[in-house]
């Protein structure tokens, strides 16, 4: 049924999974896949196979162009860890039924494009094959829980308790008690002071903590998103013993359930419009949480500080020592694209180096745990003319999401000019140590997390004259904190698409021009303000150039 007269877009979600739960669907759902697109109902193109991971494809033209009969589908890797096994698999899968597509997501999930409905119950099938399943990768439920790649391989940090992530896993993901949220709900497991899964803008954030009295445990952020209202999670005061994290985990998400004044707009709808929007504090979300646990929870007198990671100590690149005296890589993925031909020879390095392992990052790049040292030049060697790289070139820092080329809420492409975007860049500044982060998201959702990096783009339907509407973005800046991450700054400057790469080759000339003692991006921004970029846009030569002498005066 269509969206009825007066019924608004929340009113319409909530009367659809009201209906009936997604997960006990299935069969009704790949049945109708099976005659062609046409044999599934708007109710189910719409909402319910969400739940099962799939989301209707646009024609490429995003907010603009009009549906098609194929789809996405996006699989759900809990803590990002995939064997060779599963990895030729999605190999295969992306070959037979996505048109040799696939990309990374930042949330550790592999996605599919192009894909028709009636290769819908093929791919499962091949999916069950291997272990792996769509189920809660999209839909208002528990996302897919994303975990530090790396903690169990670093000395100096506390490793990820696999059967713990698991256990959460279980207990969410299909439990029909948790299938009707007012939205999604994401929960991150976090190294100690890396913070590379950016728990401070996951719903849940859960970090490792060692209390003096009560020993191992955890600490959790609450309430942590981006979009149009960035918010970073608050921590709870609250110690949570190992054997308590999936208890409060559950009370958590009860608790999100059952606030219906998160049901009345889509947009207002996560867990951090209760602090945003509805007046509450992290003490009453205790106090409330405690109540649906039936007990108190130890409570934190002093919160303790986690000092997070800079950003590119984020992003596990390179070759790195582990514990055992093994070497893991971690390997850049342009854009988070892959293909069959690289997914086969990136199974081939794990296999022939590795331990036969893949761990997918939230930066859309992969680590291979598990070197041994002699191996390191053959390896490195490998890498040649795959595309794979192990610096720190601006390829390696851009993240985006779908763009319109395959989602239908996106108002501007984001792929290919991303890519073409870092190509430009590194021609223009081939010597730069530490080059920004690039970050492109195709609308306010922000699903390439563009509120986190250092020069950002959200996508906007620009106007060029005559020719009517054209991709356009806006540019902020300032994502990356000279401690840990910040929400970036809006400069108030619009540009089409061709415009990008010249402006932002202008925008770096000139912080090479005017940084001092070889500070970065980020450290000049937070110096300089963002005045100097409205001036790249709009303002003279001449007071472009009395800026910059006020810059080294104050210097």
């Amino acid at each position: 049924m269509a969206q009825g007269e007066g019924e608004s877009k929340a009113a319409r979600h909530e009367r659809i999974k009201g209906a009936g739960n997604p997960w006990e669907l299935l069969e009704v759902i790949l049945s109708g896949a099976d005659m062609g697109a046409g044999g599934l109902s708007r109710e189910e193109i719409d909402v319910r196979t969400r739940w099962w991971g799939v989301y209707p494809q646009g024609d490429g033209e995003g907010v603009r162009g009009r549906g098609t009969d194929r789809f996405m589908v996006r699989v759900r890797i809990p803590g990002g860890r995939l064997s060779v096994a599963q990895l030729r698999a999605l190999g295969e899968i992306s070959e037979r039924y996505a048109r040799g597509t696939a990309d990374i997501t930042v949330r550790q999930n592999i996605q599919f494009h192009h894909v028709e409905a009636p290769s819908l119950r093929p791919l499962f099938r091949a999916l069950s094959a291997v272990g792996l399943s769509t189920r809660g990768a999209c839909g208002d439920d528990t996302r897919n829980i994303t975990a530090c790649p790396v903690s169990d391989l670093l000395a100096s940090e506390r490793a990820l308790d696999r059967e713990l992530l698991a256990e959460v896993d279980r207990a969410l993901n299909g439990n029909p008690l948790f299938y009707n949220l007012p939205r999604k709900f994401k929960i991150t497991f976090s190294a100690g002071s890396c913070g590379c899964t950016y728990p401070e803008i996951n719903d849940v954030g859960i970090l490792p903590h060692l209390h003096p009295v009560w020993g191992e445990g955890y600490l959790f952020r609450i309430g942590g998103g981006l979009a149009t209202r960035p918010h970073f999670s608050i921590p709870l005061p609250r110690f949570i013993a190992p054997e308590r994290v999936v208890p409060v985990l559950l009370a958590i998400a009860t608790l999100f359930r059952e606030r219906s004044e998160l049901r009345e707009k889509r947009e207002r709808a996560r867990l951090k419009f209760l602090f945003l929007e509805h007046g509450w504090t992290i003490d009453a979300f205790a106090t409330r949480l405690e109540e649906i646990l039936g007990e108190p929870l130890p409570v934190l007198d002093e919160i303790p500080l986690f000092p997070m990671a800079r950003r590119e100590e984020r992003d596990h690149l390179g070759v790195h020592p582990q514990s055992d005296g093994r070497f893991f890589a971690g390997l850049a993925v342009p854009g988070g694209t892959l293909s069959p031909r690289l997914i086969g020879h990136i199974a081939d390095l794990a296999d022939k180096f590795g331990r036969g392992e893949i761990r997918l990052t939230s930066q859309q790049n992969l680590i291979l745990p598990g070197l041994s040292l002699s191996s390191l030049d053959a390896f490195e060697k490998s890498l040649s003319g795959s595309g794979l790289t192990l610096g720190s070139g601006f390829s390696s820092r851009v993240v985006s999401c779908t763009g319109k080329t395959f989602c239908r809420l996106a108002l501007a492409e984001t792929k290919e000019l991303g890519e073409r975007l870092a190509h430009t860049l590194e021609k223009a500044f081939p010597t730069l140590e530490s080059p920004p982060y690039l970050h492109l998201s195709g609308c306010p959702n922000d699903c390439g997390q563009m509120r986190l990096a250092d020069i950002g783009l959200s996508g906007i339907q620009g106007k060029n004259g005559d020719n009517g509407a054209e991709d356009g973005f806006d540019l902020l800046i300032g994502g990356s904190g000279p401690e840990g991450i910040a929400i970036s700054r809006r400069t108030g400057v619009r540009l089409l698409k061709d415009q990008v790469a010249p402006f932002v080759t202008r925008l770096l000339a000139f912080y090479r021009e005017n940084c001092k003692d070889n500070e970065s991006f980020r450290d000049f921004v937070d110096r300089t303000g963002t005045e100097w970029v409205s001036l790249l846009d709009r303002g003279t030569a001449d007071e472009l150039r009395l800026f910059s002498e006020g810059l080294a005066v104050r210097s």
